[in-house]
């Protein structure tokens, strides 16, 4: 199964190296943070995965449906980016598919709110188990049971890269 993840920004391209040994590469954060999303594809079992700067261009909210699935701080990285996966263009999305996707990227944000019932109850509705739907669950009844510090902020920090 293929999997993908999309991130923008400035990169440095070309061929790097000297006469005895020259390669092609690309190099950047834009680069290593694209290739973490690919990899967190096998967390959530997903196929694409795109970054938020991704997201917020006007070609994608308007062309696709996507959902939210979170908020990351990939390994060896401080900055926060919000992970979103791309469902579908919309003139070809199932409106059911819409609608779901709409429901978890709602129960996402009431997670991240602190608002761990309506979460769940969000979640309640949403048509399909799986594994990024699982594991929110589990959270927000981790943290009903035992609320987060105060200095909580629903960041997950990937000690690992997938």
């Amino acid at each position: 199964r293929c999997r993908v993840g999309i991130n923008c920004g400035s990169v440095l391209v070309g061929n790097y190296g000297c006469d005895a040994k020259m390669d092609y590469t690309i190099i950047g954060d834009p680069v290593n943070l694209a290739s973490r999303l690919e990899g967190l594809n096998k967390k959530y079992e997903t196929t694409l995965l795109i970054s938020e700067q991704v997201y917020q261009s006007d070609d994608v909210c308007s062309r696709f449906v996507c959902r939210l699935l979170g908020r990351v701080a990939v390994k060896g990285k401080t900055e926060v980016v919000e992970v979103y996966e791309v469902v579908g263009f919309a003139s070809e999305v199932d409106p059911s598919e819409a609608s779901a996707a709409e429901l978890y990227t709602d129960a996402v944000r009431s997670f991240l709110s602190r608002d761990f019932s309506l979460a769940l109850t969000s979640l309640a509705g949403y048509p399909r188990l799986e594994a990024a739907v699982s594991d929110l669950r589990t959270e927000c009844q981790r943290y009903l049971q035992d609320p987060p510090p105060l200095s909580w902020d629903g960041v997950q920090v990937l000690q690992e890269k997938f």
